[in-house]
């Protein structure tokens, strides 16, 4: 018999968790349910759906985990520091997405030729802007890390997004990323 109360508490755990697979209704990541509100990127008209409990980053933490001089401008993070969303947006008006994202990638392989790529696509976001990303491992001061970049064409820009997670929450975060860069909208 007790195996049968763990089962209900395991279905009743799966029906909660299907309750929550939007934006608008939350993401579990693992046993965490994460909510999202839309926050204004500084200086632009760039509205981006983020988890309600990330924080900017403050300069101090920011210098140490990203010291390159080319650390993204704006950065919001989980309360630990380990997961993180980095902004820049490159006023560029007929930039071109696919060739960026090559000249990221090389970039990315000069800096450190470990990196190898892991996956490839290009999507258009909820307004139907032009939209490429990559995916790549890295080492961080914190260990191993599974790190997402996405390209944005925006009206007068391109928006440079970068996301970082330990390696071992993965899984937990593909689908919420997904969903994040899919609903980034510019008010126009």
């Amino acid at each position: 018999m007790m195996y049968y109360d763990e089962e209900l508490l395991e279905a009743k755990r799966e029906r909660e968790r299907r309750k929550h697979t939007t934006l608008e209704t939350g993401i579990y990541a693992g046993d965490e349910l994460i909510e999202f509100v839309y926050i204004i990127l500084p200086n632009s008209q760039i509205y981006v759906p983020l988890p309600k409990r990330f924080v900017v980053m403050p300069d101090v933490i920011k210098n140490v985990k990203y010291p390159s001089m080319f650390a993204p401008e704006f950065i919001m993070s989980s309360l630990d520091v380990t997961v993180n969303f980095g902004f820049n947006q490159l006023k560029i008006n007929d930039g071109d997405v696919r060739s960026m994202c090559i000249q990221f990638q090389a970039a990315l392989k000069n800096i450190n030729p470990s990196i190898s790529i892991r996956k490839q696509a290009e999507d258009k976001t909820c307004q139907n802007k032009e939209m490429i990303w990559f995916e790549y491992y890295g080492f961080q001061l914190d260990g191993q890390s599974y790190n997402r970049v996405c390209l944005i064409k925006m009206k007068y820009s391109i928006l440079h997004v970068v996301f970082s997670c330990p390696l071992e929450d993965k899984e937990n975060w593909v689908i919420i990323i997904e969903q994040i860069f899919i609903s980034i909208k510019e008010e126009l």
